[in-house]
């Protein structure tokens, strides 16, 4: 049965986020295999009140800053499985037990989404949304406040208020955006976003210092990294809060659920 790429706005309370690195002996193509079919399904039916389920797969050739170490090696992120629900605070430790079970290394966040563009289309379960996916993960500037990280990445979001919740203004102004980016033809045909999503808890252990992440499609990928910074005075005005580079993760998305 086909679907949205992405549920509704109105049936997401809860998000939550894992990297995952494979089973050593597992070939990225089996593992891919077993965590579109198997797995994130698994996933999907162990949270309270799952609307949607999107696994992203490193592309095997493209860069990664998504880097952990388990054991004695240091290991790429073979995925990234996103769960949201219309719950709050939903149980996760069911599904954490399942996951560190069947991969060599797990961890967790559970954040809180909000949108900066979003045109989703019919997607049927288990084919690849059709751009590069990009998920920029950081973490809040050395020497300022969770505060200031968190009203900063709002607004980055185009809340110009600072705040969590989104306001008439800040959806007026993403459908304008959205219109004119339409208008010059700057919207793919099929599901193309860009969502934030900051982290309101860690739900495992955790190898980095996380913040906040910023899920991204594209025309391309990026060859080698990040780059240089971005200007804050080229996005809504706000100010530095993140530390660069972020972890980049690069790869594609399926629809799961």
């Amino acid at each position: 049965m086909s679907g949205t790429a992405r549920p509704a706005r109105d049936e997401i309370n809860d998000k939550l986020v894992w990297t995952l690195v494979r089973p050593s002996g597992m070939s990225a193509r089996e593992f891919q295999d077993y965590l579109l079919e198997d797995l994130a399904p698994a996933a999907g039916e162990l949270v309270a009140d799952t609307t949607g389920v999107l696994v992203s797969i490193q592309e095997p050739n493209t860069f990664s800053g998504a880097i952990v170490r388990v054991g004695a090696e240091d290991r790429r992120v073979d995925a990234v499985l996103q769960v949201m629900s219309s719950g709050t605070y939903v149980p996760t430790i069911p599904v954490n037990s399942v996951l560190a079970a069947q991969c060599d290394h797990v961890q967790g966040w559970r954040v809180h989404e909000s949108v900066i563009h979003d045109v989703s289309s019919p997607l049927e379960p288990g084919t690849p949304v059709a751009l590069k996916q990009l998920l920029w993960i950081n973490q809040r500037l050395d020497g300022t406040t969770p505060e200031h990280y968190d009203s900063n990445w709002y607004i980055h979001a185009g809340h110009l208020d600072g705040q969590e919740a989104e306001s008439e203004e800040t959806r007026r102004q993403r459908e304008e955006r959205r219109a004119a980016a339409s208008a010059q033809g700057a919207i793919a045909t099929g599901p193309f976003w860009y969502y934030q999503n900051r982290v309101r808890e860690p739900i495992t252990p955790t190898a980095w210092v996380v913040n906040g992440m910023s899920d991204y499609l594209s025309a391309e990928f990026l060859p080698a990294g990040p780059g240089e910074r971005y200007n804050p005075g080229d996005g809504m005005g706000e100010a530095s809060f993140d530390e660069w580079p972020p972890r980049l993760f690069q790869g594609y998305t399926y629809r799961v659920r």
